[in-house]
């Protein structure tokens, strides 16, 4: 697969990634330059190594026995939070924090990153799985294993009246006037605004959600093209930043975001999709939604798999 395929970020971070493989993967002995394979690299970075083999690998028993798991999530809230005390909030992790309770693991422990850094630090074993929600798309679908979404958000653009007076009617009219565009570093929007015609130069990425909208409040960018989930602002938020904002924007695409896991882990997978699964069906997921000021899954979403989604976007 080209890294086209692949946010630039995410096919900088799988670059970098393959380089350091190369390198840890021999150790250097001795004056006559001895080559012997690397171990125990990965743990270093703070997740759960990769065996490459489904009945290998079973990180369920590991988190058990460290009674904590790592997870990786962009500071990007409702969706997934990093308190001030480094605890985890939002809909991805609290989902998470549940799950791996029933499953017998009593701490979640949060890394943050950038969303174009996420899936390849999963690759690297920094973390053990994904646990702030990330969008589905196909580059990303050959490489790690989704749960089934929970959230159906559409794109969104925000800007304000007096610095874009004129508002944009859709995100390739935003590309045409040449606008200047703020996105979350490795998003995954970046290359759908790019093939509705937004321009290199035109944008420029921020770490996390709230940088993003420090930047349009001091018109350092014209416009955010983001999701609804993502802008979705408390009370005080619509206060600091009443921008305006198109919401649903016609030429963007369908969108789905989930949690993930490294292909390998297949029993770790299948008993949190086990208990995905029935909280679906007991009505605690759309608790945990309303908790953070999302919708309930709707009901022609509710049975949609993984495969389905992976089969849909782009």
């Amino acid at each position: 697969m080209s890294s086209g395929d692949f946010t630039e970020l995410e096919a900088l971070r799988f670059g970098e990634l393959s380089r350091r493989r190369f390198l840890r993967g021999m150790v250097t002995v001795g004056a006559a330059g001895l080559a012997l394979p690397a171990v125990g690299l990965i743990e270093a970075c703070g997740g759960t190594p990769s065996t490459g083999s489904n009945e290998g690998n079973d990180l369920l028993s590991k988190v058990r026995k460290a009674g904590v798991i790592n997870i990786g999530l962009a500071n990007d809230p409702p969706a997934s939070i990093i308190n001030p005390d480094g605890s985890v909030s939002g809909q991805g992790p609290v989902t998470v924090q549940k799950i791996m309770a029933k499953l017998g693991v009593p701490k979640v422990h949060g890394i943050v990153a950038t969303f174009g850094d996420l899936v390849p630090g999963l690759q690297a074993g920094r973390w053990d799985m994904i646990g702030g929600v990330i969008s589905v798309t196909k580059a990303r679908c050959a490489v790690v294993q989704y749960t089934d979404p929970f959230q159906f958000n559409g794109m969104e653009i925000a800007w304000y009246q007096n610095v874009v007076s004129q508002a944009p009617t859709s995100i390739g009219d935003v590309g045409t006037r040449g606008l200047i565009v703020g996105f979350n570093a490795g998003s995954a929007y970046i290359a759908i605004a790019k093939n509705l015609g937004v321009k290199d130069d035109k944008i420029q990425q921020f770490p996390d959600t709230a940088a993003l909208l420090e930047a349009l409040r001091t018109k350092r960018i014209q416009v955010i093209i983001s999701d609804t989930g993502s802008l979705l602002l408390s009370p005080a938020q619509v206060a600091k930043y009443p921008f305006q904002h198109l919401d649903y924007p016609p030429d963007g695409p369908f969108i789905a975001g989930a949690l993930a896991f490294r292909k390998a882990d297949k029993t770790m997978y299948d008993a949190f999709q086990g208990e995905i699964k029935k909280m679906k069906d007991s009505g605690e997921f759309d608790q945990i939604a309303q908790q953070f000021q999302f919708p309930a899954i709707p009901a022609d979403k509710k049975n949609l798999t993984p495969d389905d989604v992976c089969a849909k976007v782009a």
